[in-house]
């Protein structure tokens, strides 16, 4: 009996190695950084003038600090250029590929974050542009309403 029950605790043991190996391997890889280091910097660059603003995205290129840029770019208040180029920059990395990794998480919310304030600032754009449109057509009807009412004063004399 008790060479029945190692036998089948080897057989149990032996196949439970093998299952291991047949599993696939975690073999992912995070993207790491200092998320408390990024949002000084962001911080910092909100806070910043417009020139310093400019080296802080020069030293963050120079250094080749992709997560860097994109992170600075994606300020609200920058132009809708500097937002594309920093969905560009986000798009290089694989952010749904290991959503376990706390930073990629945060990457990942960044880039919806700069995707939304994006539409955003597009349809505040179309909104002001339909705006100077809309001024336009009513100074053209004001001027014509002048017109007439300058024309019907004269009928009148």
């Amino acid at each position: 009996m008790s060479k029945a029950l190692l036998a089948v605790f080897t057989v149990i043991t032996l196949s439970g190695c093998q299952m291991t190996q047949l599993l696939p391997a975690n073999d992912f890889t995070c993207i790491t950084g200092d998320m408390g280091e990024w949002v000084k910097l962001e911080q910092q660059y909100q806070q910043s003038r417009p020139e310093e603003k400019v080296a802080m995205l020069k030293q963050a290129e120079d250094d080749n600090q992709i997560i860097i840029q994109a992170m600075l770019l994606s300020q609200p208040e920058n132009t809708t250029a500097q937002l594309k180029r920093s969905i560009e920059l986000f798009e290089q990395f694989d952010l749904d590929k290991t959503p376990q990794c706390d930073a990629e998480q945060y990457l990942r919310v960044r880039y919806q974050y700069t995707q939304a304030v994006m539409t955003l600032q597009r349809a505040l754009n179309t909104v002001d542009l339909e705006r100077k449109a809309l001024a336009a057509e009513r100074d053209k009807l004001k001027q014509q309403i002048e017109a007439l009412t300058r024309i019907e004063n004269d009928l009148s004399r």
